[in-house]
């Protein structure tokens, strides 16, 4: 074995990887936009606690899990650990910004006196998220 070989890169993907950052980057600002335009704003202890959860969800699970998946992609030339780490790091960042989207939505529920999961979407959440987490334990 002469050395380590590199994987090619297809030309076109700097320009979807380029294109998927510009489209995550709009949606947060959009969701951001939306509950501070529309909906009132976002903070903890108030009746905006609620709007914590649509932009948790969106920037966890939606722009920092994506970015997760291009990790091996992107960085395909650098140190196999090196990849490893940003792409577990960035997959624990997008659990922890869940996290805390769940529990401010579970939190304004027991402050209101709401039931929690009286939903078809409350339930599809709490599978999607219980999934991502045990997903993230059997690799």
């Amino acid at each position: 074995m002469e050395g380590r070989a590199t994987a090619s890169t297809p030309a076109a993907l700097p320009y979807y990887v380029a294109f998927s950052q510009l489209l995550g980057l709009t949606l947060v600002a959009m969701t951001g936009a939306w509950l501070g335009l529309y909906r009132g704003g976002i903070a903890w202890e108030s009746n905006l606690q609620f709007n914590v959860h649509p932009l948790c969800m969106a920037i966890g699970l939606i722009f920092l899990q994506g970015d997760a998946l291009l990790v091996y992609r992107v960085f395909r030339n650098e140190a196999k650990r090196t990849t490893k780490v940003l792409h577990g790091l960035l997959h624990v960042f997008a659990l922890i910004i869940a996290l805390v989207g769940l529990v401010a939505v579970f939190d304004y529920h027991r402050k209101k006196g709401y039931a929690d999961l009286y939903s078809l979407h409350s339930w599809c959440g709490i599978l999607v998220f219980v999934l991502y987490f045990v997903q993230g334990q059997v690799q």
